[in-house]
């Protein structure tokens, strides 16, 4: 990424979200989309546009209900930069968002825009923002062995 973030406080109280079930973005990884309802494109448009360029990625929760079209969302998701983007010719977008830091919804905002907003905190995983903290603590022959098993 052209940007740095080096801790919670160079980014955004407030960021726009995606609920998508199944979707899981982490620090660092890279997830594709196809952008294609219009709520969504407003929602690229305006993060290219406020210069930010990140979108938070979250899971709605089936575990309580809501309204079809605004269900209710799990309470961490995983903001990611627009790092690539491609315009389709028949109206999507073609994007890539690399992931930045997981998040911690605080309050979904009452906003006039189609997609939703949420006020957040990184604070919760300011360990995020340092590239392979914890690796060492991984007990990779345990995981070898593991999806050995699985396969």
């Amino acid at each position: 990424m052209n940007a740095e973030y080096r801790g919670p406080i160079d980014l955004p109280g407030t960021i726009p979200v995606f609920p998508l079930p199944g979707a899981l973005l982490l620090p660092r990884g890279q997830m594709p989309l196809n952008i294609f309802e219009p709520r969504y494109l407003a929602m690229i448009d305006d993060a290219l546009r406020d210069g930010h360029r990140l979108i938070g990625m979250i899971q709605p929760d089936p575990a309580h209900s809501g309204p079809a079209a605004r269900p209710p969302l799990y309470k961490t998701g995983c903001v990611g930069r627009i790092t690539q983007l491609a315009e389709s010719g028949d109206g999507r977008y073609l994007i890539e968002l690399t992931g930045v830091a997981r998040f911690r919804v605080e309050e979904e905002l009452a906003v006039s825009t189609a997609y939703r907003q949420c006020r957040v905190t990184f604070a919760p995983f300011a360990n995020d923002f340092v590239a392979r903290k914890g690796e060492a603590q991984v007990d990779r022959k345990a995981v070898l062995r593991a999806l050995n098993d699985f396969m």
